[in-house]
C-alpha cells in the first residue's frame, strides 16, 4: 500500500512503516517471525531467497495439474461472496484528470542513513515509466474512468471472486474514492459483485472521528444491494464488512469505546454497526484484536514469512485461535510481492512469482486450515507487485517489466478463478 497510505519493509531485523509520501512515517510494531528473523540475520539475499525457491517448488510440486485445467476451464456459474479482493482506485491520467497520480509515484528514500549505496530518486514519468515492476495491459488508466471500472469488474465476475474489497479513505483526503463511490456501486450492482470498505490510516485516523466518517456512508449506502454483507458466528443479523488497516496504531482500549456493547462511543445495534475485521500482523495484535472488540483479523502482506500473520505455516494456529474466541479469520493470499520501482533498497522482500507457484502455495495453505473466507492481495496495487491484474510485456530503453509470460496476460485472473473451484470444493 502506498501513497498516503502506509506500507512496510525489513530493516535491521525489525519492520517499519513507510508513508510514500515523503517525511510521513510511523513507528515500527515489534520484532518479525524467528524465522524472518535468522534469514535477515544472514544477510545474504542470494541464500535466502533459493531457500524460499526451493520451498515453493517442495509444497508446489503436487499442484502442477491445474496448469492444463485453467486455460480453457468455463466461467464459473456463480460468484464466491466468501472470496475478497482488495482494490485501489487511486489511479489517475493526464487524458482523464488532467494530471497522472500514483503512476508517478516517486521513490522512497531508504531508511538507512548510512547506507552508500546510490538509488534512484525523484518521480516516474507516466506513461512509460511508472512506479511499478509490472506494467498493465490498460495501460496507465485512471480509476474515474467507467469503462475501466466496467472491465475491471468483468474480469473478476470471470475469475468468480464475488467481493471487492475497495481501499477507502473519507472525502478530502487525498485517495479518496468518496467521488466515484455511486458509480462504482451501481456498476458492482449489475455485475452481481459485492462491494466492502478497506479503510485506510488516513491522517488523524481515530474511532471517534471514523465514527463521523462511517455515519455519513451508511446513511447513503447502508441499504445499496451491493454493499457486502454477512453474519457474525452465531448471529442472526446480516452486517456489512469492513476492513480496517493498521489498526493495531490506535490503542485496544480507543477501538473498544467504538466496538464494545458499552462503549461511549459504540455503534452496536445501531445504523453504523457492522463486522469490523482488524489486521493481524505480529503475534501479539491477537490479544489487540480482541480487547478491541474486533469480529475477526485479516493478514493482508503477500509476502511469506514478512509478519507472523503473512507467513503461511502460522495460518493454522491463527485459525484455532479463531475459532476458539468466536472470531473471524481471512487469511490474505497474493501473487507476490515487489516493490523496487518504488521502494529500489528493498530488495529483501522480493516474493518471486515462480510462474504461479508461489500463488498456489499461498491459496493451498489457506484452504488446508479450513477457513471460510479467502482475502486477496491484490486486483491492482501495481506498486508493491502483488496485483493479479492482467499485465503485458513491455521494455523501455532503460527498463524492462516483468510480466506473466510465457502464460499470458490473464494467467492470474485464470489461477485465481481455479483455485476458487478447488476453495468451494472444500467447504462443501
Amino acid at each position: 500500500m502506498s501513497y498516503f497510505l502506509i506500507s512496510t519493509c525489513l530493516i535491521d531485523n525489525k519492520y517499519y512503516k513507510y508513508g510514500t509520501t515523503p517525511g510521513h512515517r510511523t513507528q515500527p510494531p515489534t520484532k518479525l517471525s524467528t524465522e524472518s528473523l535468522f534469514l535477515n540475520l544472514i544477510g545474504n539475499v542470494e541464500w535466502r531467497n533459493n531457500l524460499l525457491k526451493m520451498k515453493i517448488q517442495r509444497l508446489s510440486q503436487n499442484l502442477q495439474k491445474s496448469r492444463s485445467i485453467i486455460v480453457n476451464s468455463k466461467p464459473p456459474f456463480r460468484l464466491n461472496y466468501n472470496v475478497h479482493i482488495f482494490y485501489y482506485a487511486w489511479y489517475a491520467n493526464s487524458k482523464t484528470d488532467g494530471l497522472y497520480r500514483h503512476w508517478n509515484h516517486p521513490y522512497v528514500e531508504n531508511w538507512r542513513k548510512e547506507s552508500r549505496k546510490v538509488y534512484p530518486t525523484g518521480t516516474h514519468t507516466p506513461p512509460h515509466d511508472i512506479g511499478s515492476n509490472f506494467y498493465p495491459s490498460l495501460g496507465c488508466y485512471s480509476s474515474r474512468d467507467i469503462n475501466i471500472i466496467k472491465q475491471h469488474m468483468k474480469l473478476l465476475q470471470g475469475a468468480g471472486v464475488g467481493v471487492i474489497a475497495l481501499s477507502w479513505l473519507p472525502p478530502k483526503f487525498v485517495d479518496s474514492p468518496s467521488d466515484i463511490l455511486h458509480t462504482f456501486f451501481d456498476i458492482a450492482l449489475k455485475y452481481n459483485l459485492k462491494v466492502a470498505l478497506h479503510i485506510e490510516p488516513y491522517v488523524g485516523r481515530n474511532p471517534i472521528n471514523l465514527q463521523e466518517y462511517l455515519r455519513v456512508f451508511f446513511n447513503i449506502f447502508r441499504n445499496h444491494t451491493a454493499l457486502y454483507k454477512i453474519k457474525k458466528p452465531l448471529g442472526q443479523v446480516e452486517l456489512p464488512v469492513l476492513y480496517i488497516y493498521d489498526s493495531y496504531l490506535t490503542p485496544a482500549v480507543a477501538w473498544k469505546e467504538l466496538l464494545g456493547t458499552k462503549g461511549n462511543l459504540s455503534i452496536r445495534n445501531t445504523e453504523m454497526d457492522a463486522i469490523y475485521i482488524g489486521l493481524l500482523a505480529e503475534t501479539q495484535h491477537k490479544y489487540h484484536i480482541k480487547k478491541s472488540q474486533f469480529d475477526g483479523f485479516y493478514t493482508y502482506f503477500a509476502a511469506n514469512g514478512f509478519t507472523y500473520g503473512s507467513t503461511w505455516k502460522n495460518w493454522k494456529a491463527l485459525s484455532k485461535y479463531a475459532t476458539e474466541n468466536g472470531l473471524i479469520f481471512i487469511p490474505s493470499v497474493g501473487p507476490g510481492y515487489i516493490d523496487t520501482q518504488v521502494r529500489p533498497w528493498n530488495s529483501a522482500n522480493i516474493r518471486h512469482r515462480r510462474h504461479g507457484q508461489y500463488y498456489e502455495v499461498a491459496w493451498k495453505s489457506a484452504i488446508d486450515n479450513n477457513v471460510n473466507y479467502i482475502s486477496i492481495t491484490s486486483f491492482n496495487e501495481w506498486h508493491e507487485g502483488t496485483q493479479i491484474e492482467p499485465a503485458q510485456a513491455k521494455t523501455e530503453p532503460t527498463f524492462t517489466y516483468l510480466d506473466y509470460e510465457p502464460e499470458g496476460p490473464d494467467f492470474y485472473m485464470n489461477l485465481t478463478k481455479w483455485w476458487i473451484k478447488q476453495f468451494e470444493k472444500s467447504v462443501q
